[in-house]
């Protein structure tokens, strides 16, 4: 089979496929990355997000938002502690907000402005007595923080080059959490080497504090997943929203869910108070998006502190007093707008807490998606070489929207799977296949045309080429009919041709018998000077090989006498032919020896072809077949000659002389062949008188019948020798 010729090119699109299955799952697993691909991961993530984002707006979360109107109509930041003093105090106590989360860091003292400012006029007026005793900005903002639930704002450096300062101010108390510290130790949390803390004073006069740092920032700069907690000196640290919740519900102990498999520890969820944030091994949550920029509440500090708000609109929220403005670089990129305040991904955590609506990668995520990917990855690499383009496009196509529609359901459940990874596979494994099916198409065509086109039709060969298991070059037994051909005559004819004529001669008698051979889908074996052998049914199998073996020796016919037209015009004899077929079992393929291989036909039933071409000298006719191509065509019209062993055979044959399909005879032909008929059954049943009778008859109605001539010859014979009771009509022909 072809196949198997093109067998050297098949292992390569496997091998090719499996290592594109390899990469893209080893890129899953971890064992290298690729850009491309966590980009592509990055981009349907995002995407997913956009279309699918929550919406609801929660009231009992808003910004106190640091704009620009806040800084235009207050001043520059910072501003006096006392100012920050004051918003609080206006925030708790006129307009009832529960808990107050700063999403800035109060780190340099502010000191006493007016003894610096009464200290510079000492230096120029000497005799100005000490300063009075004025209470600090930073000693008012920690008065007042003690008044009130307030959670402080910080940030901690994952890496501290040798220039960078050593930590300065003071961090919060550590969580209380409720596991061993060996399991606390174990846990891959994400490990500073520094923070910038609030001032001493202002953080211990808070009830609590969160940074709002994030080293989990994606490598194209978007926030996607943030920290919930951090590890510091043997203490875990919360983020601000955590931390605000953490504060609100009277610090409860931290439950962390911790599984351990294969001597792993994974952590899972951290729990804070029954509200359970779902986190990945390195305590990172993904952050739960609302909306675009904007969708929660904010509210400008100017219009607090100039009281334009209504007092009930703020009546038990939890607020977080961040900036918006540009001009303050608290901008982030996000899945969902570009530029983002960094206190609404804050405002986005504390919602995703208080109403459950984190999504996460199940702890399984990966396991599934590594053995999804291989066992997909497998079956297509399997599968796809079976398949032509078409197929390969359907069932591709398939796959991928049953992926889509997997991943989505998933991410409905509140499931995060890797998504790109799964189509990037599909997509390069099928255009991979694609490629090796057009490669391995136009190498399979090349060959085909190579081999077979000198044998067959071009229009044969383009067939051959879209079914290449029908046909193959090892040799194989196959249901066939072979056609030789031989002119009569020809060598008398070709003594009154000069030499170098006769090559021309040859081509133009050659070309339309091909043709007429091609035609009808039949096959040339080879030419043997003005002989030629074809056959039908292969290397295309036919089931109709006997029908077009029969139309195609009425076109040869028909072919020589429009040649021999040309051939008396100019002055040269016409030319008749010989044709004999048979159909039968014969052994097909590429024969020959290492310096030389011929596509051909071999077996008995060829011999057979070749001995009924040399019979219709003897009887006189155009055509013979054999009985089995009669049988084939039950349709035409074949008039019985003989019954006969031929040289090399020892078992009788019946021949037949093919007159056309039984539907177009003529009435006067269809008498002739019923009176052929009763004349043949008298012959054989030794009525020799009456066959004598009736071939007499037929001759005088058709005087050029050669084969009522031969068998009034043999009647007459056998009227004066009878044959005998054990005759059987079988004439035995000694030559070829």
């Amino acid at each position: 089979m072809i196949a198997k010729h093109l067998k050297s090119i098949l292992p390569w699109q496997y091998i090719g496929s499996l290592c594109l299955v390899v990469v893209v799952v080893g890129e899953v697993a971890g064992f290298w990355s690729l850009r491309l691909m966590d980009r592509l991961e990055w981009l349907s993530y995002d995407a997913r997000v956009q279309a699918t984002l929550i919406g609801d707006e929660d009231p009992s979360i808003v910004l106190i938002d640091l704009d620009e109107r806040s800084l235009n109509e207050i001043g520059q930041w910072p501003w006096p502690r006392h100012q920050v003093a004051e918003l609080t105090q206006i925030l708790f106590d006129e307009y009832g907000i529960s808990i107050l989360g700063f999403d800035i860091v109060f780190a340099e003292p502010e000191g006493n402005l007016l003894a610096q400012q009464w200290g510079q006029l000492q230096e120029r007026y000497p005799d100005l007595p000490p300063s009075p005793d004025v209470e600090s900005g930073d000693a008012v903002l920690a008065r007042t923080l003690m008044d009130y639930p307030v959670v402080m704002g910080y940030y901690f450096q994952s890496r501290a080059g040798e220039s960078d300062p050593p930590s300065t101010g003071s961090l919060p108390a550590p969580l209380q959490v409720d596991a061993d510290q060996e399991i606390v130790e174990a846990l891959p949390w994400p490990r500073p080497e520094r923070f910038t803390g609030n001032l001493t004073e202002l953080q211990y006069a808070a009830m609590g504090g969160g940074f709002f740092d994030n080293p989990f920032v994606d490598a194209d700069g978007v926030f996607r997943r943030v920290p919930v907690l951090q590890y510091w000196e043997g203490g875990l640290y919360a983020n601000l929203p955590t931390a605000m919740i953490y504060t609100l519900f009277g610090q409860p102990p931290v439950s962390l869910q911790v599984a351990k498999g294969g001597g792993v520890l994974q952590l899972e969820a951290i729990d804070i108070g029954g509200f359970e944030i779902p986190v990945d091994a390195r305590g990172g949550a993904l952050v739960p998006w609302y909306g675009p920029r904007g969708h929660f509440t904010y509210i400008s500090a100017a219009d607090i502190l100039h009281r334009r708000i209504d007092p009930q609109a703020l009546e038990g929220a939890l607020a977080i007093f961040g900036a918006s403005a540009p001009g303050l670089m608290d901008l982030r990129s996000t899945p969902v707008a570009s530029v983002y305040p960094g206190p609404e991904i804050n405002a986005s955590m504390l919602a995703g807490i208080l109403h459950q609506s984190y999504k996460a990668e199940p702890p399984y995520s990966l396991a599934a998606a590594l053995l999804i990917l291989s066992t997909v990855g497998i079956l297509v690499t399997l599968v796809f070489p079976r398949l032509n383009a078409v197929a390969i496009v359907v069932v591709s196509t398939a796959l991928i929207a049953a992926h889509s529609g997997l991943n989505f359901w998933a991410w409905q459940q509140d499931w995060v799977l890797p998504f790109a990874s799964g189509v990037l596979l599909l997509l390069v494994l099928s255009l991979w296949h694609l490629t090796m099916n057009f490669w391995r198409e136009s190498r399979q065509k090349s060959w085909v045309t190579e081999r077979f086109g000198q044998y067959v039709p071009p229009e044969l060969v383009d067939e051959m080429v879209h079914t290449p298991e029908s046909f193959g070059l090892e040799g194989e037994q196959r249901e066939l009919s072979v056609l030789f051909s031989d002119v009569r005559g020809f060598t008398s004819f070709s003594e009154g041709i000069a030499p170098d004529e006769l090559t021309n001669v040859m081509n133009r008698l050659l070309t339309p018998i091909t043709e007429a051979i091609h035609q009808h889908r039949g096959t040339i074996d080879k030419y043997m000077g003005d002989a030629v052998m074809a056959f039908w049914g292969a290397p295309l199998a036919d089931g109709d090989h006997a029908r077009h073996s029969l139309e195609g020796a009425f076109a040869m016919l028909q072919a020589l006498e429009e040649i021999n037209k040309e051939f008396t015009a100019e002055g040269m004899k016409a030319l008749a032919m010989g044709i004999g077929i048979n159909s039968g079992s014969m052994n097909v393929g590429n024969m020959g020896s290492e310096f030389r291989m011929a596509y051909t036909v071999m077996g008995d039933n060829v011999n057979l072809g070749s001995r009924l071409e040399g019979l219709t000298k003897a009887y006189g006719v155009d055509i013979i077949v054999s009985e089995t191509t009669a049988a084939a065509v039950p349709d035409w019209a074949c008039r019985r000659i003989d019954r006969v062993k031929v040289k090399g055979r020892t078992a009788p044959i019946s021949i037949f002389e093919p007159i056309g399909p039984a539907d177009s005879l003529s009435t006067e032909t269809r008498q002739w062949l019923q009176q052929h008929d009763l004349a043949m059954e008298a012959y054989s049943a030794q009525r020799f008188d009456q066959a004598h009778d009736i071939f007499t008859a037929t001759l005088a109605e058709h005087p050029n019948d050669s084969i009522a001539r031969l068998y009034l010859q043999r009647i007459e014979h056998y009227q004066s020798s009878p044959p005998g009771p054990e005759w059987d009509g079988v004439w035995t022909h000694t030559e070829k």
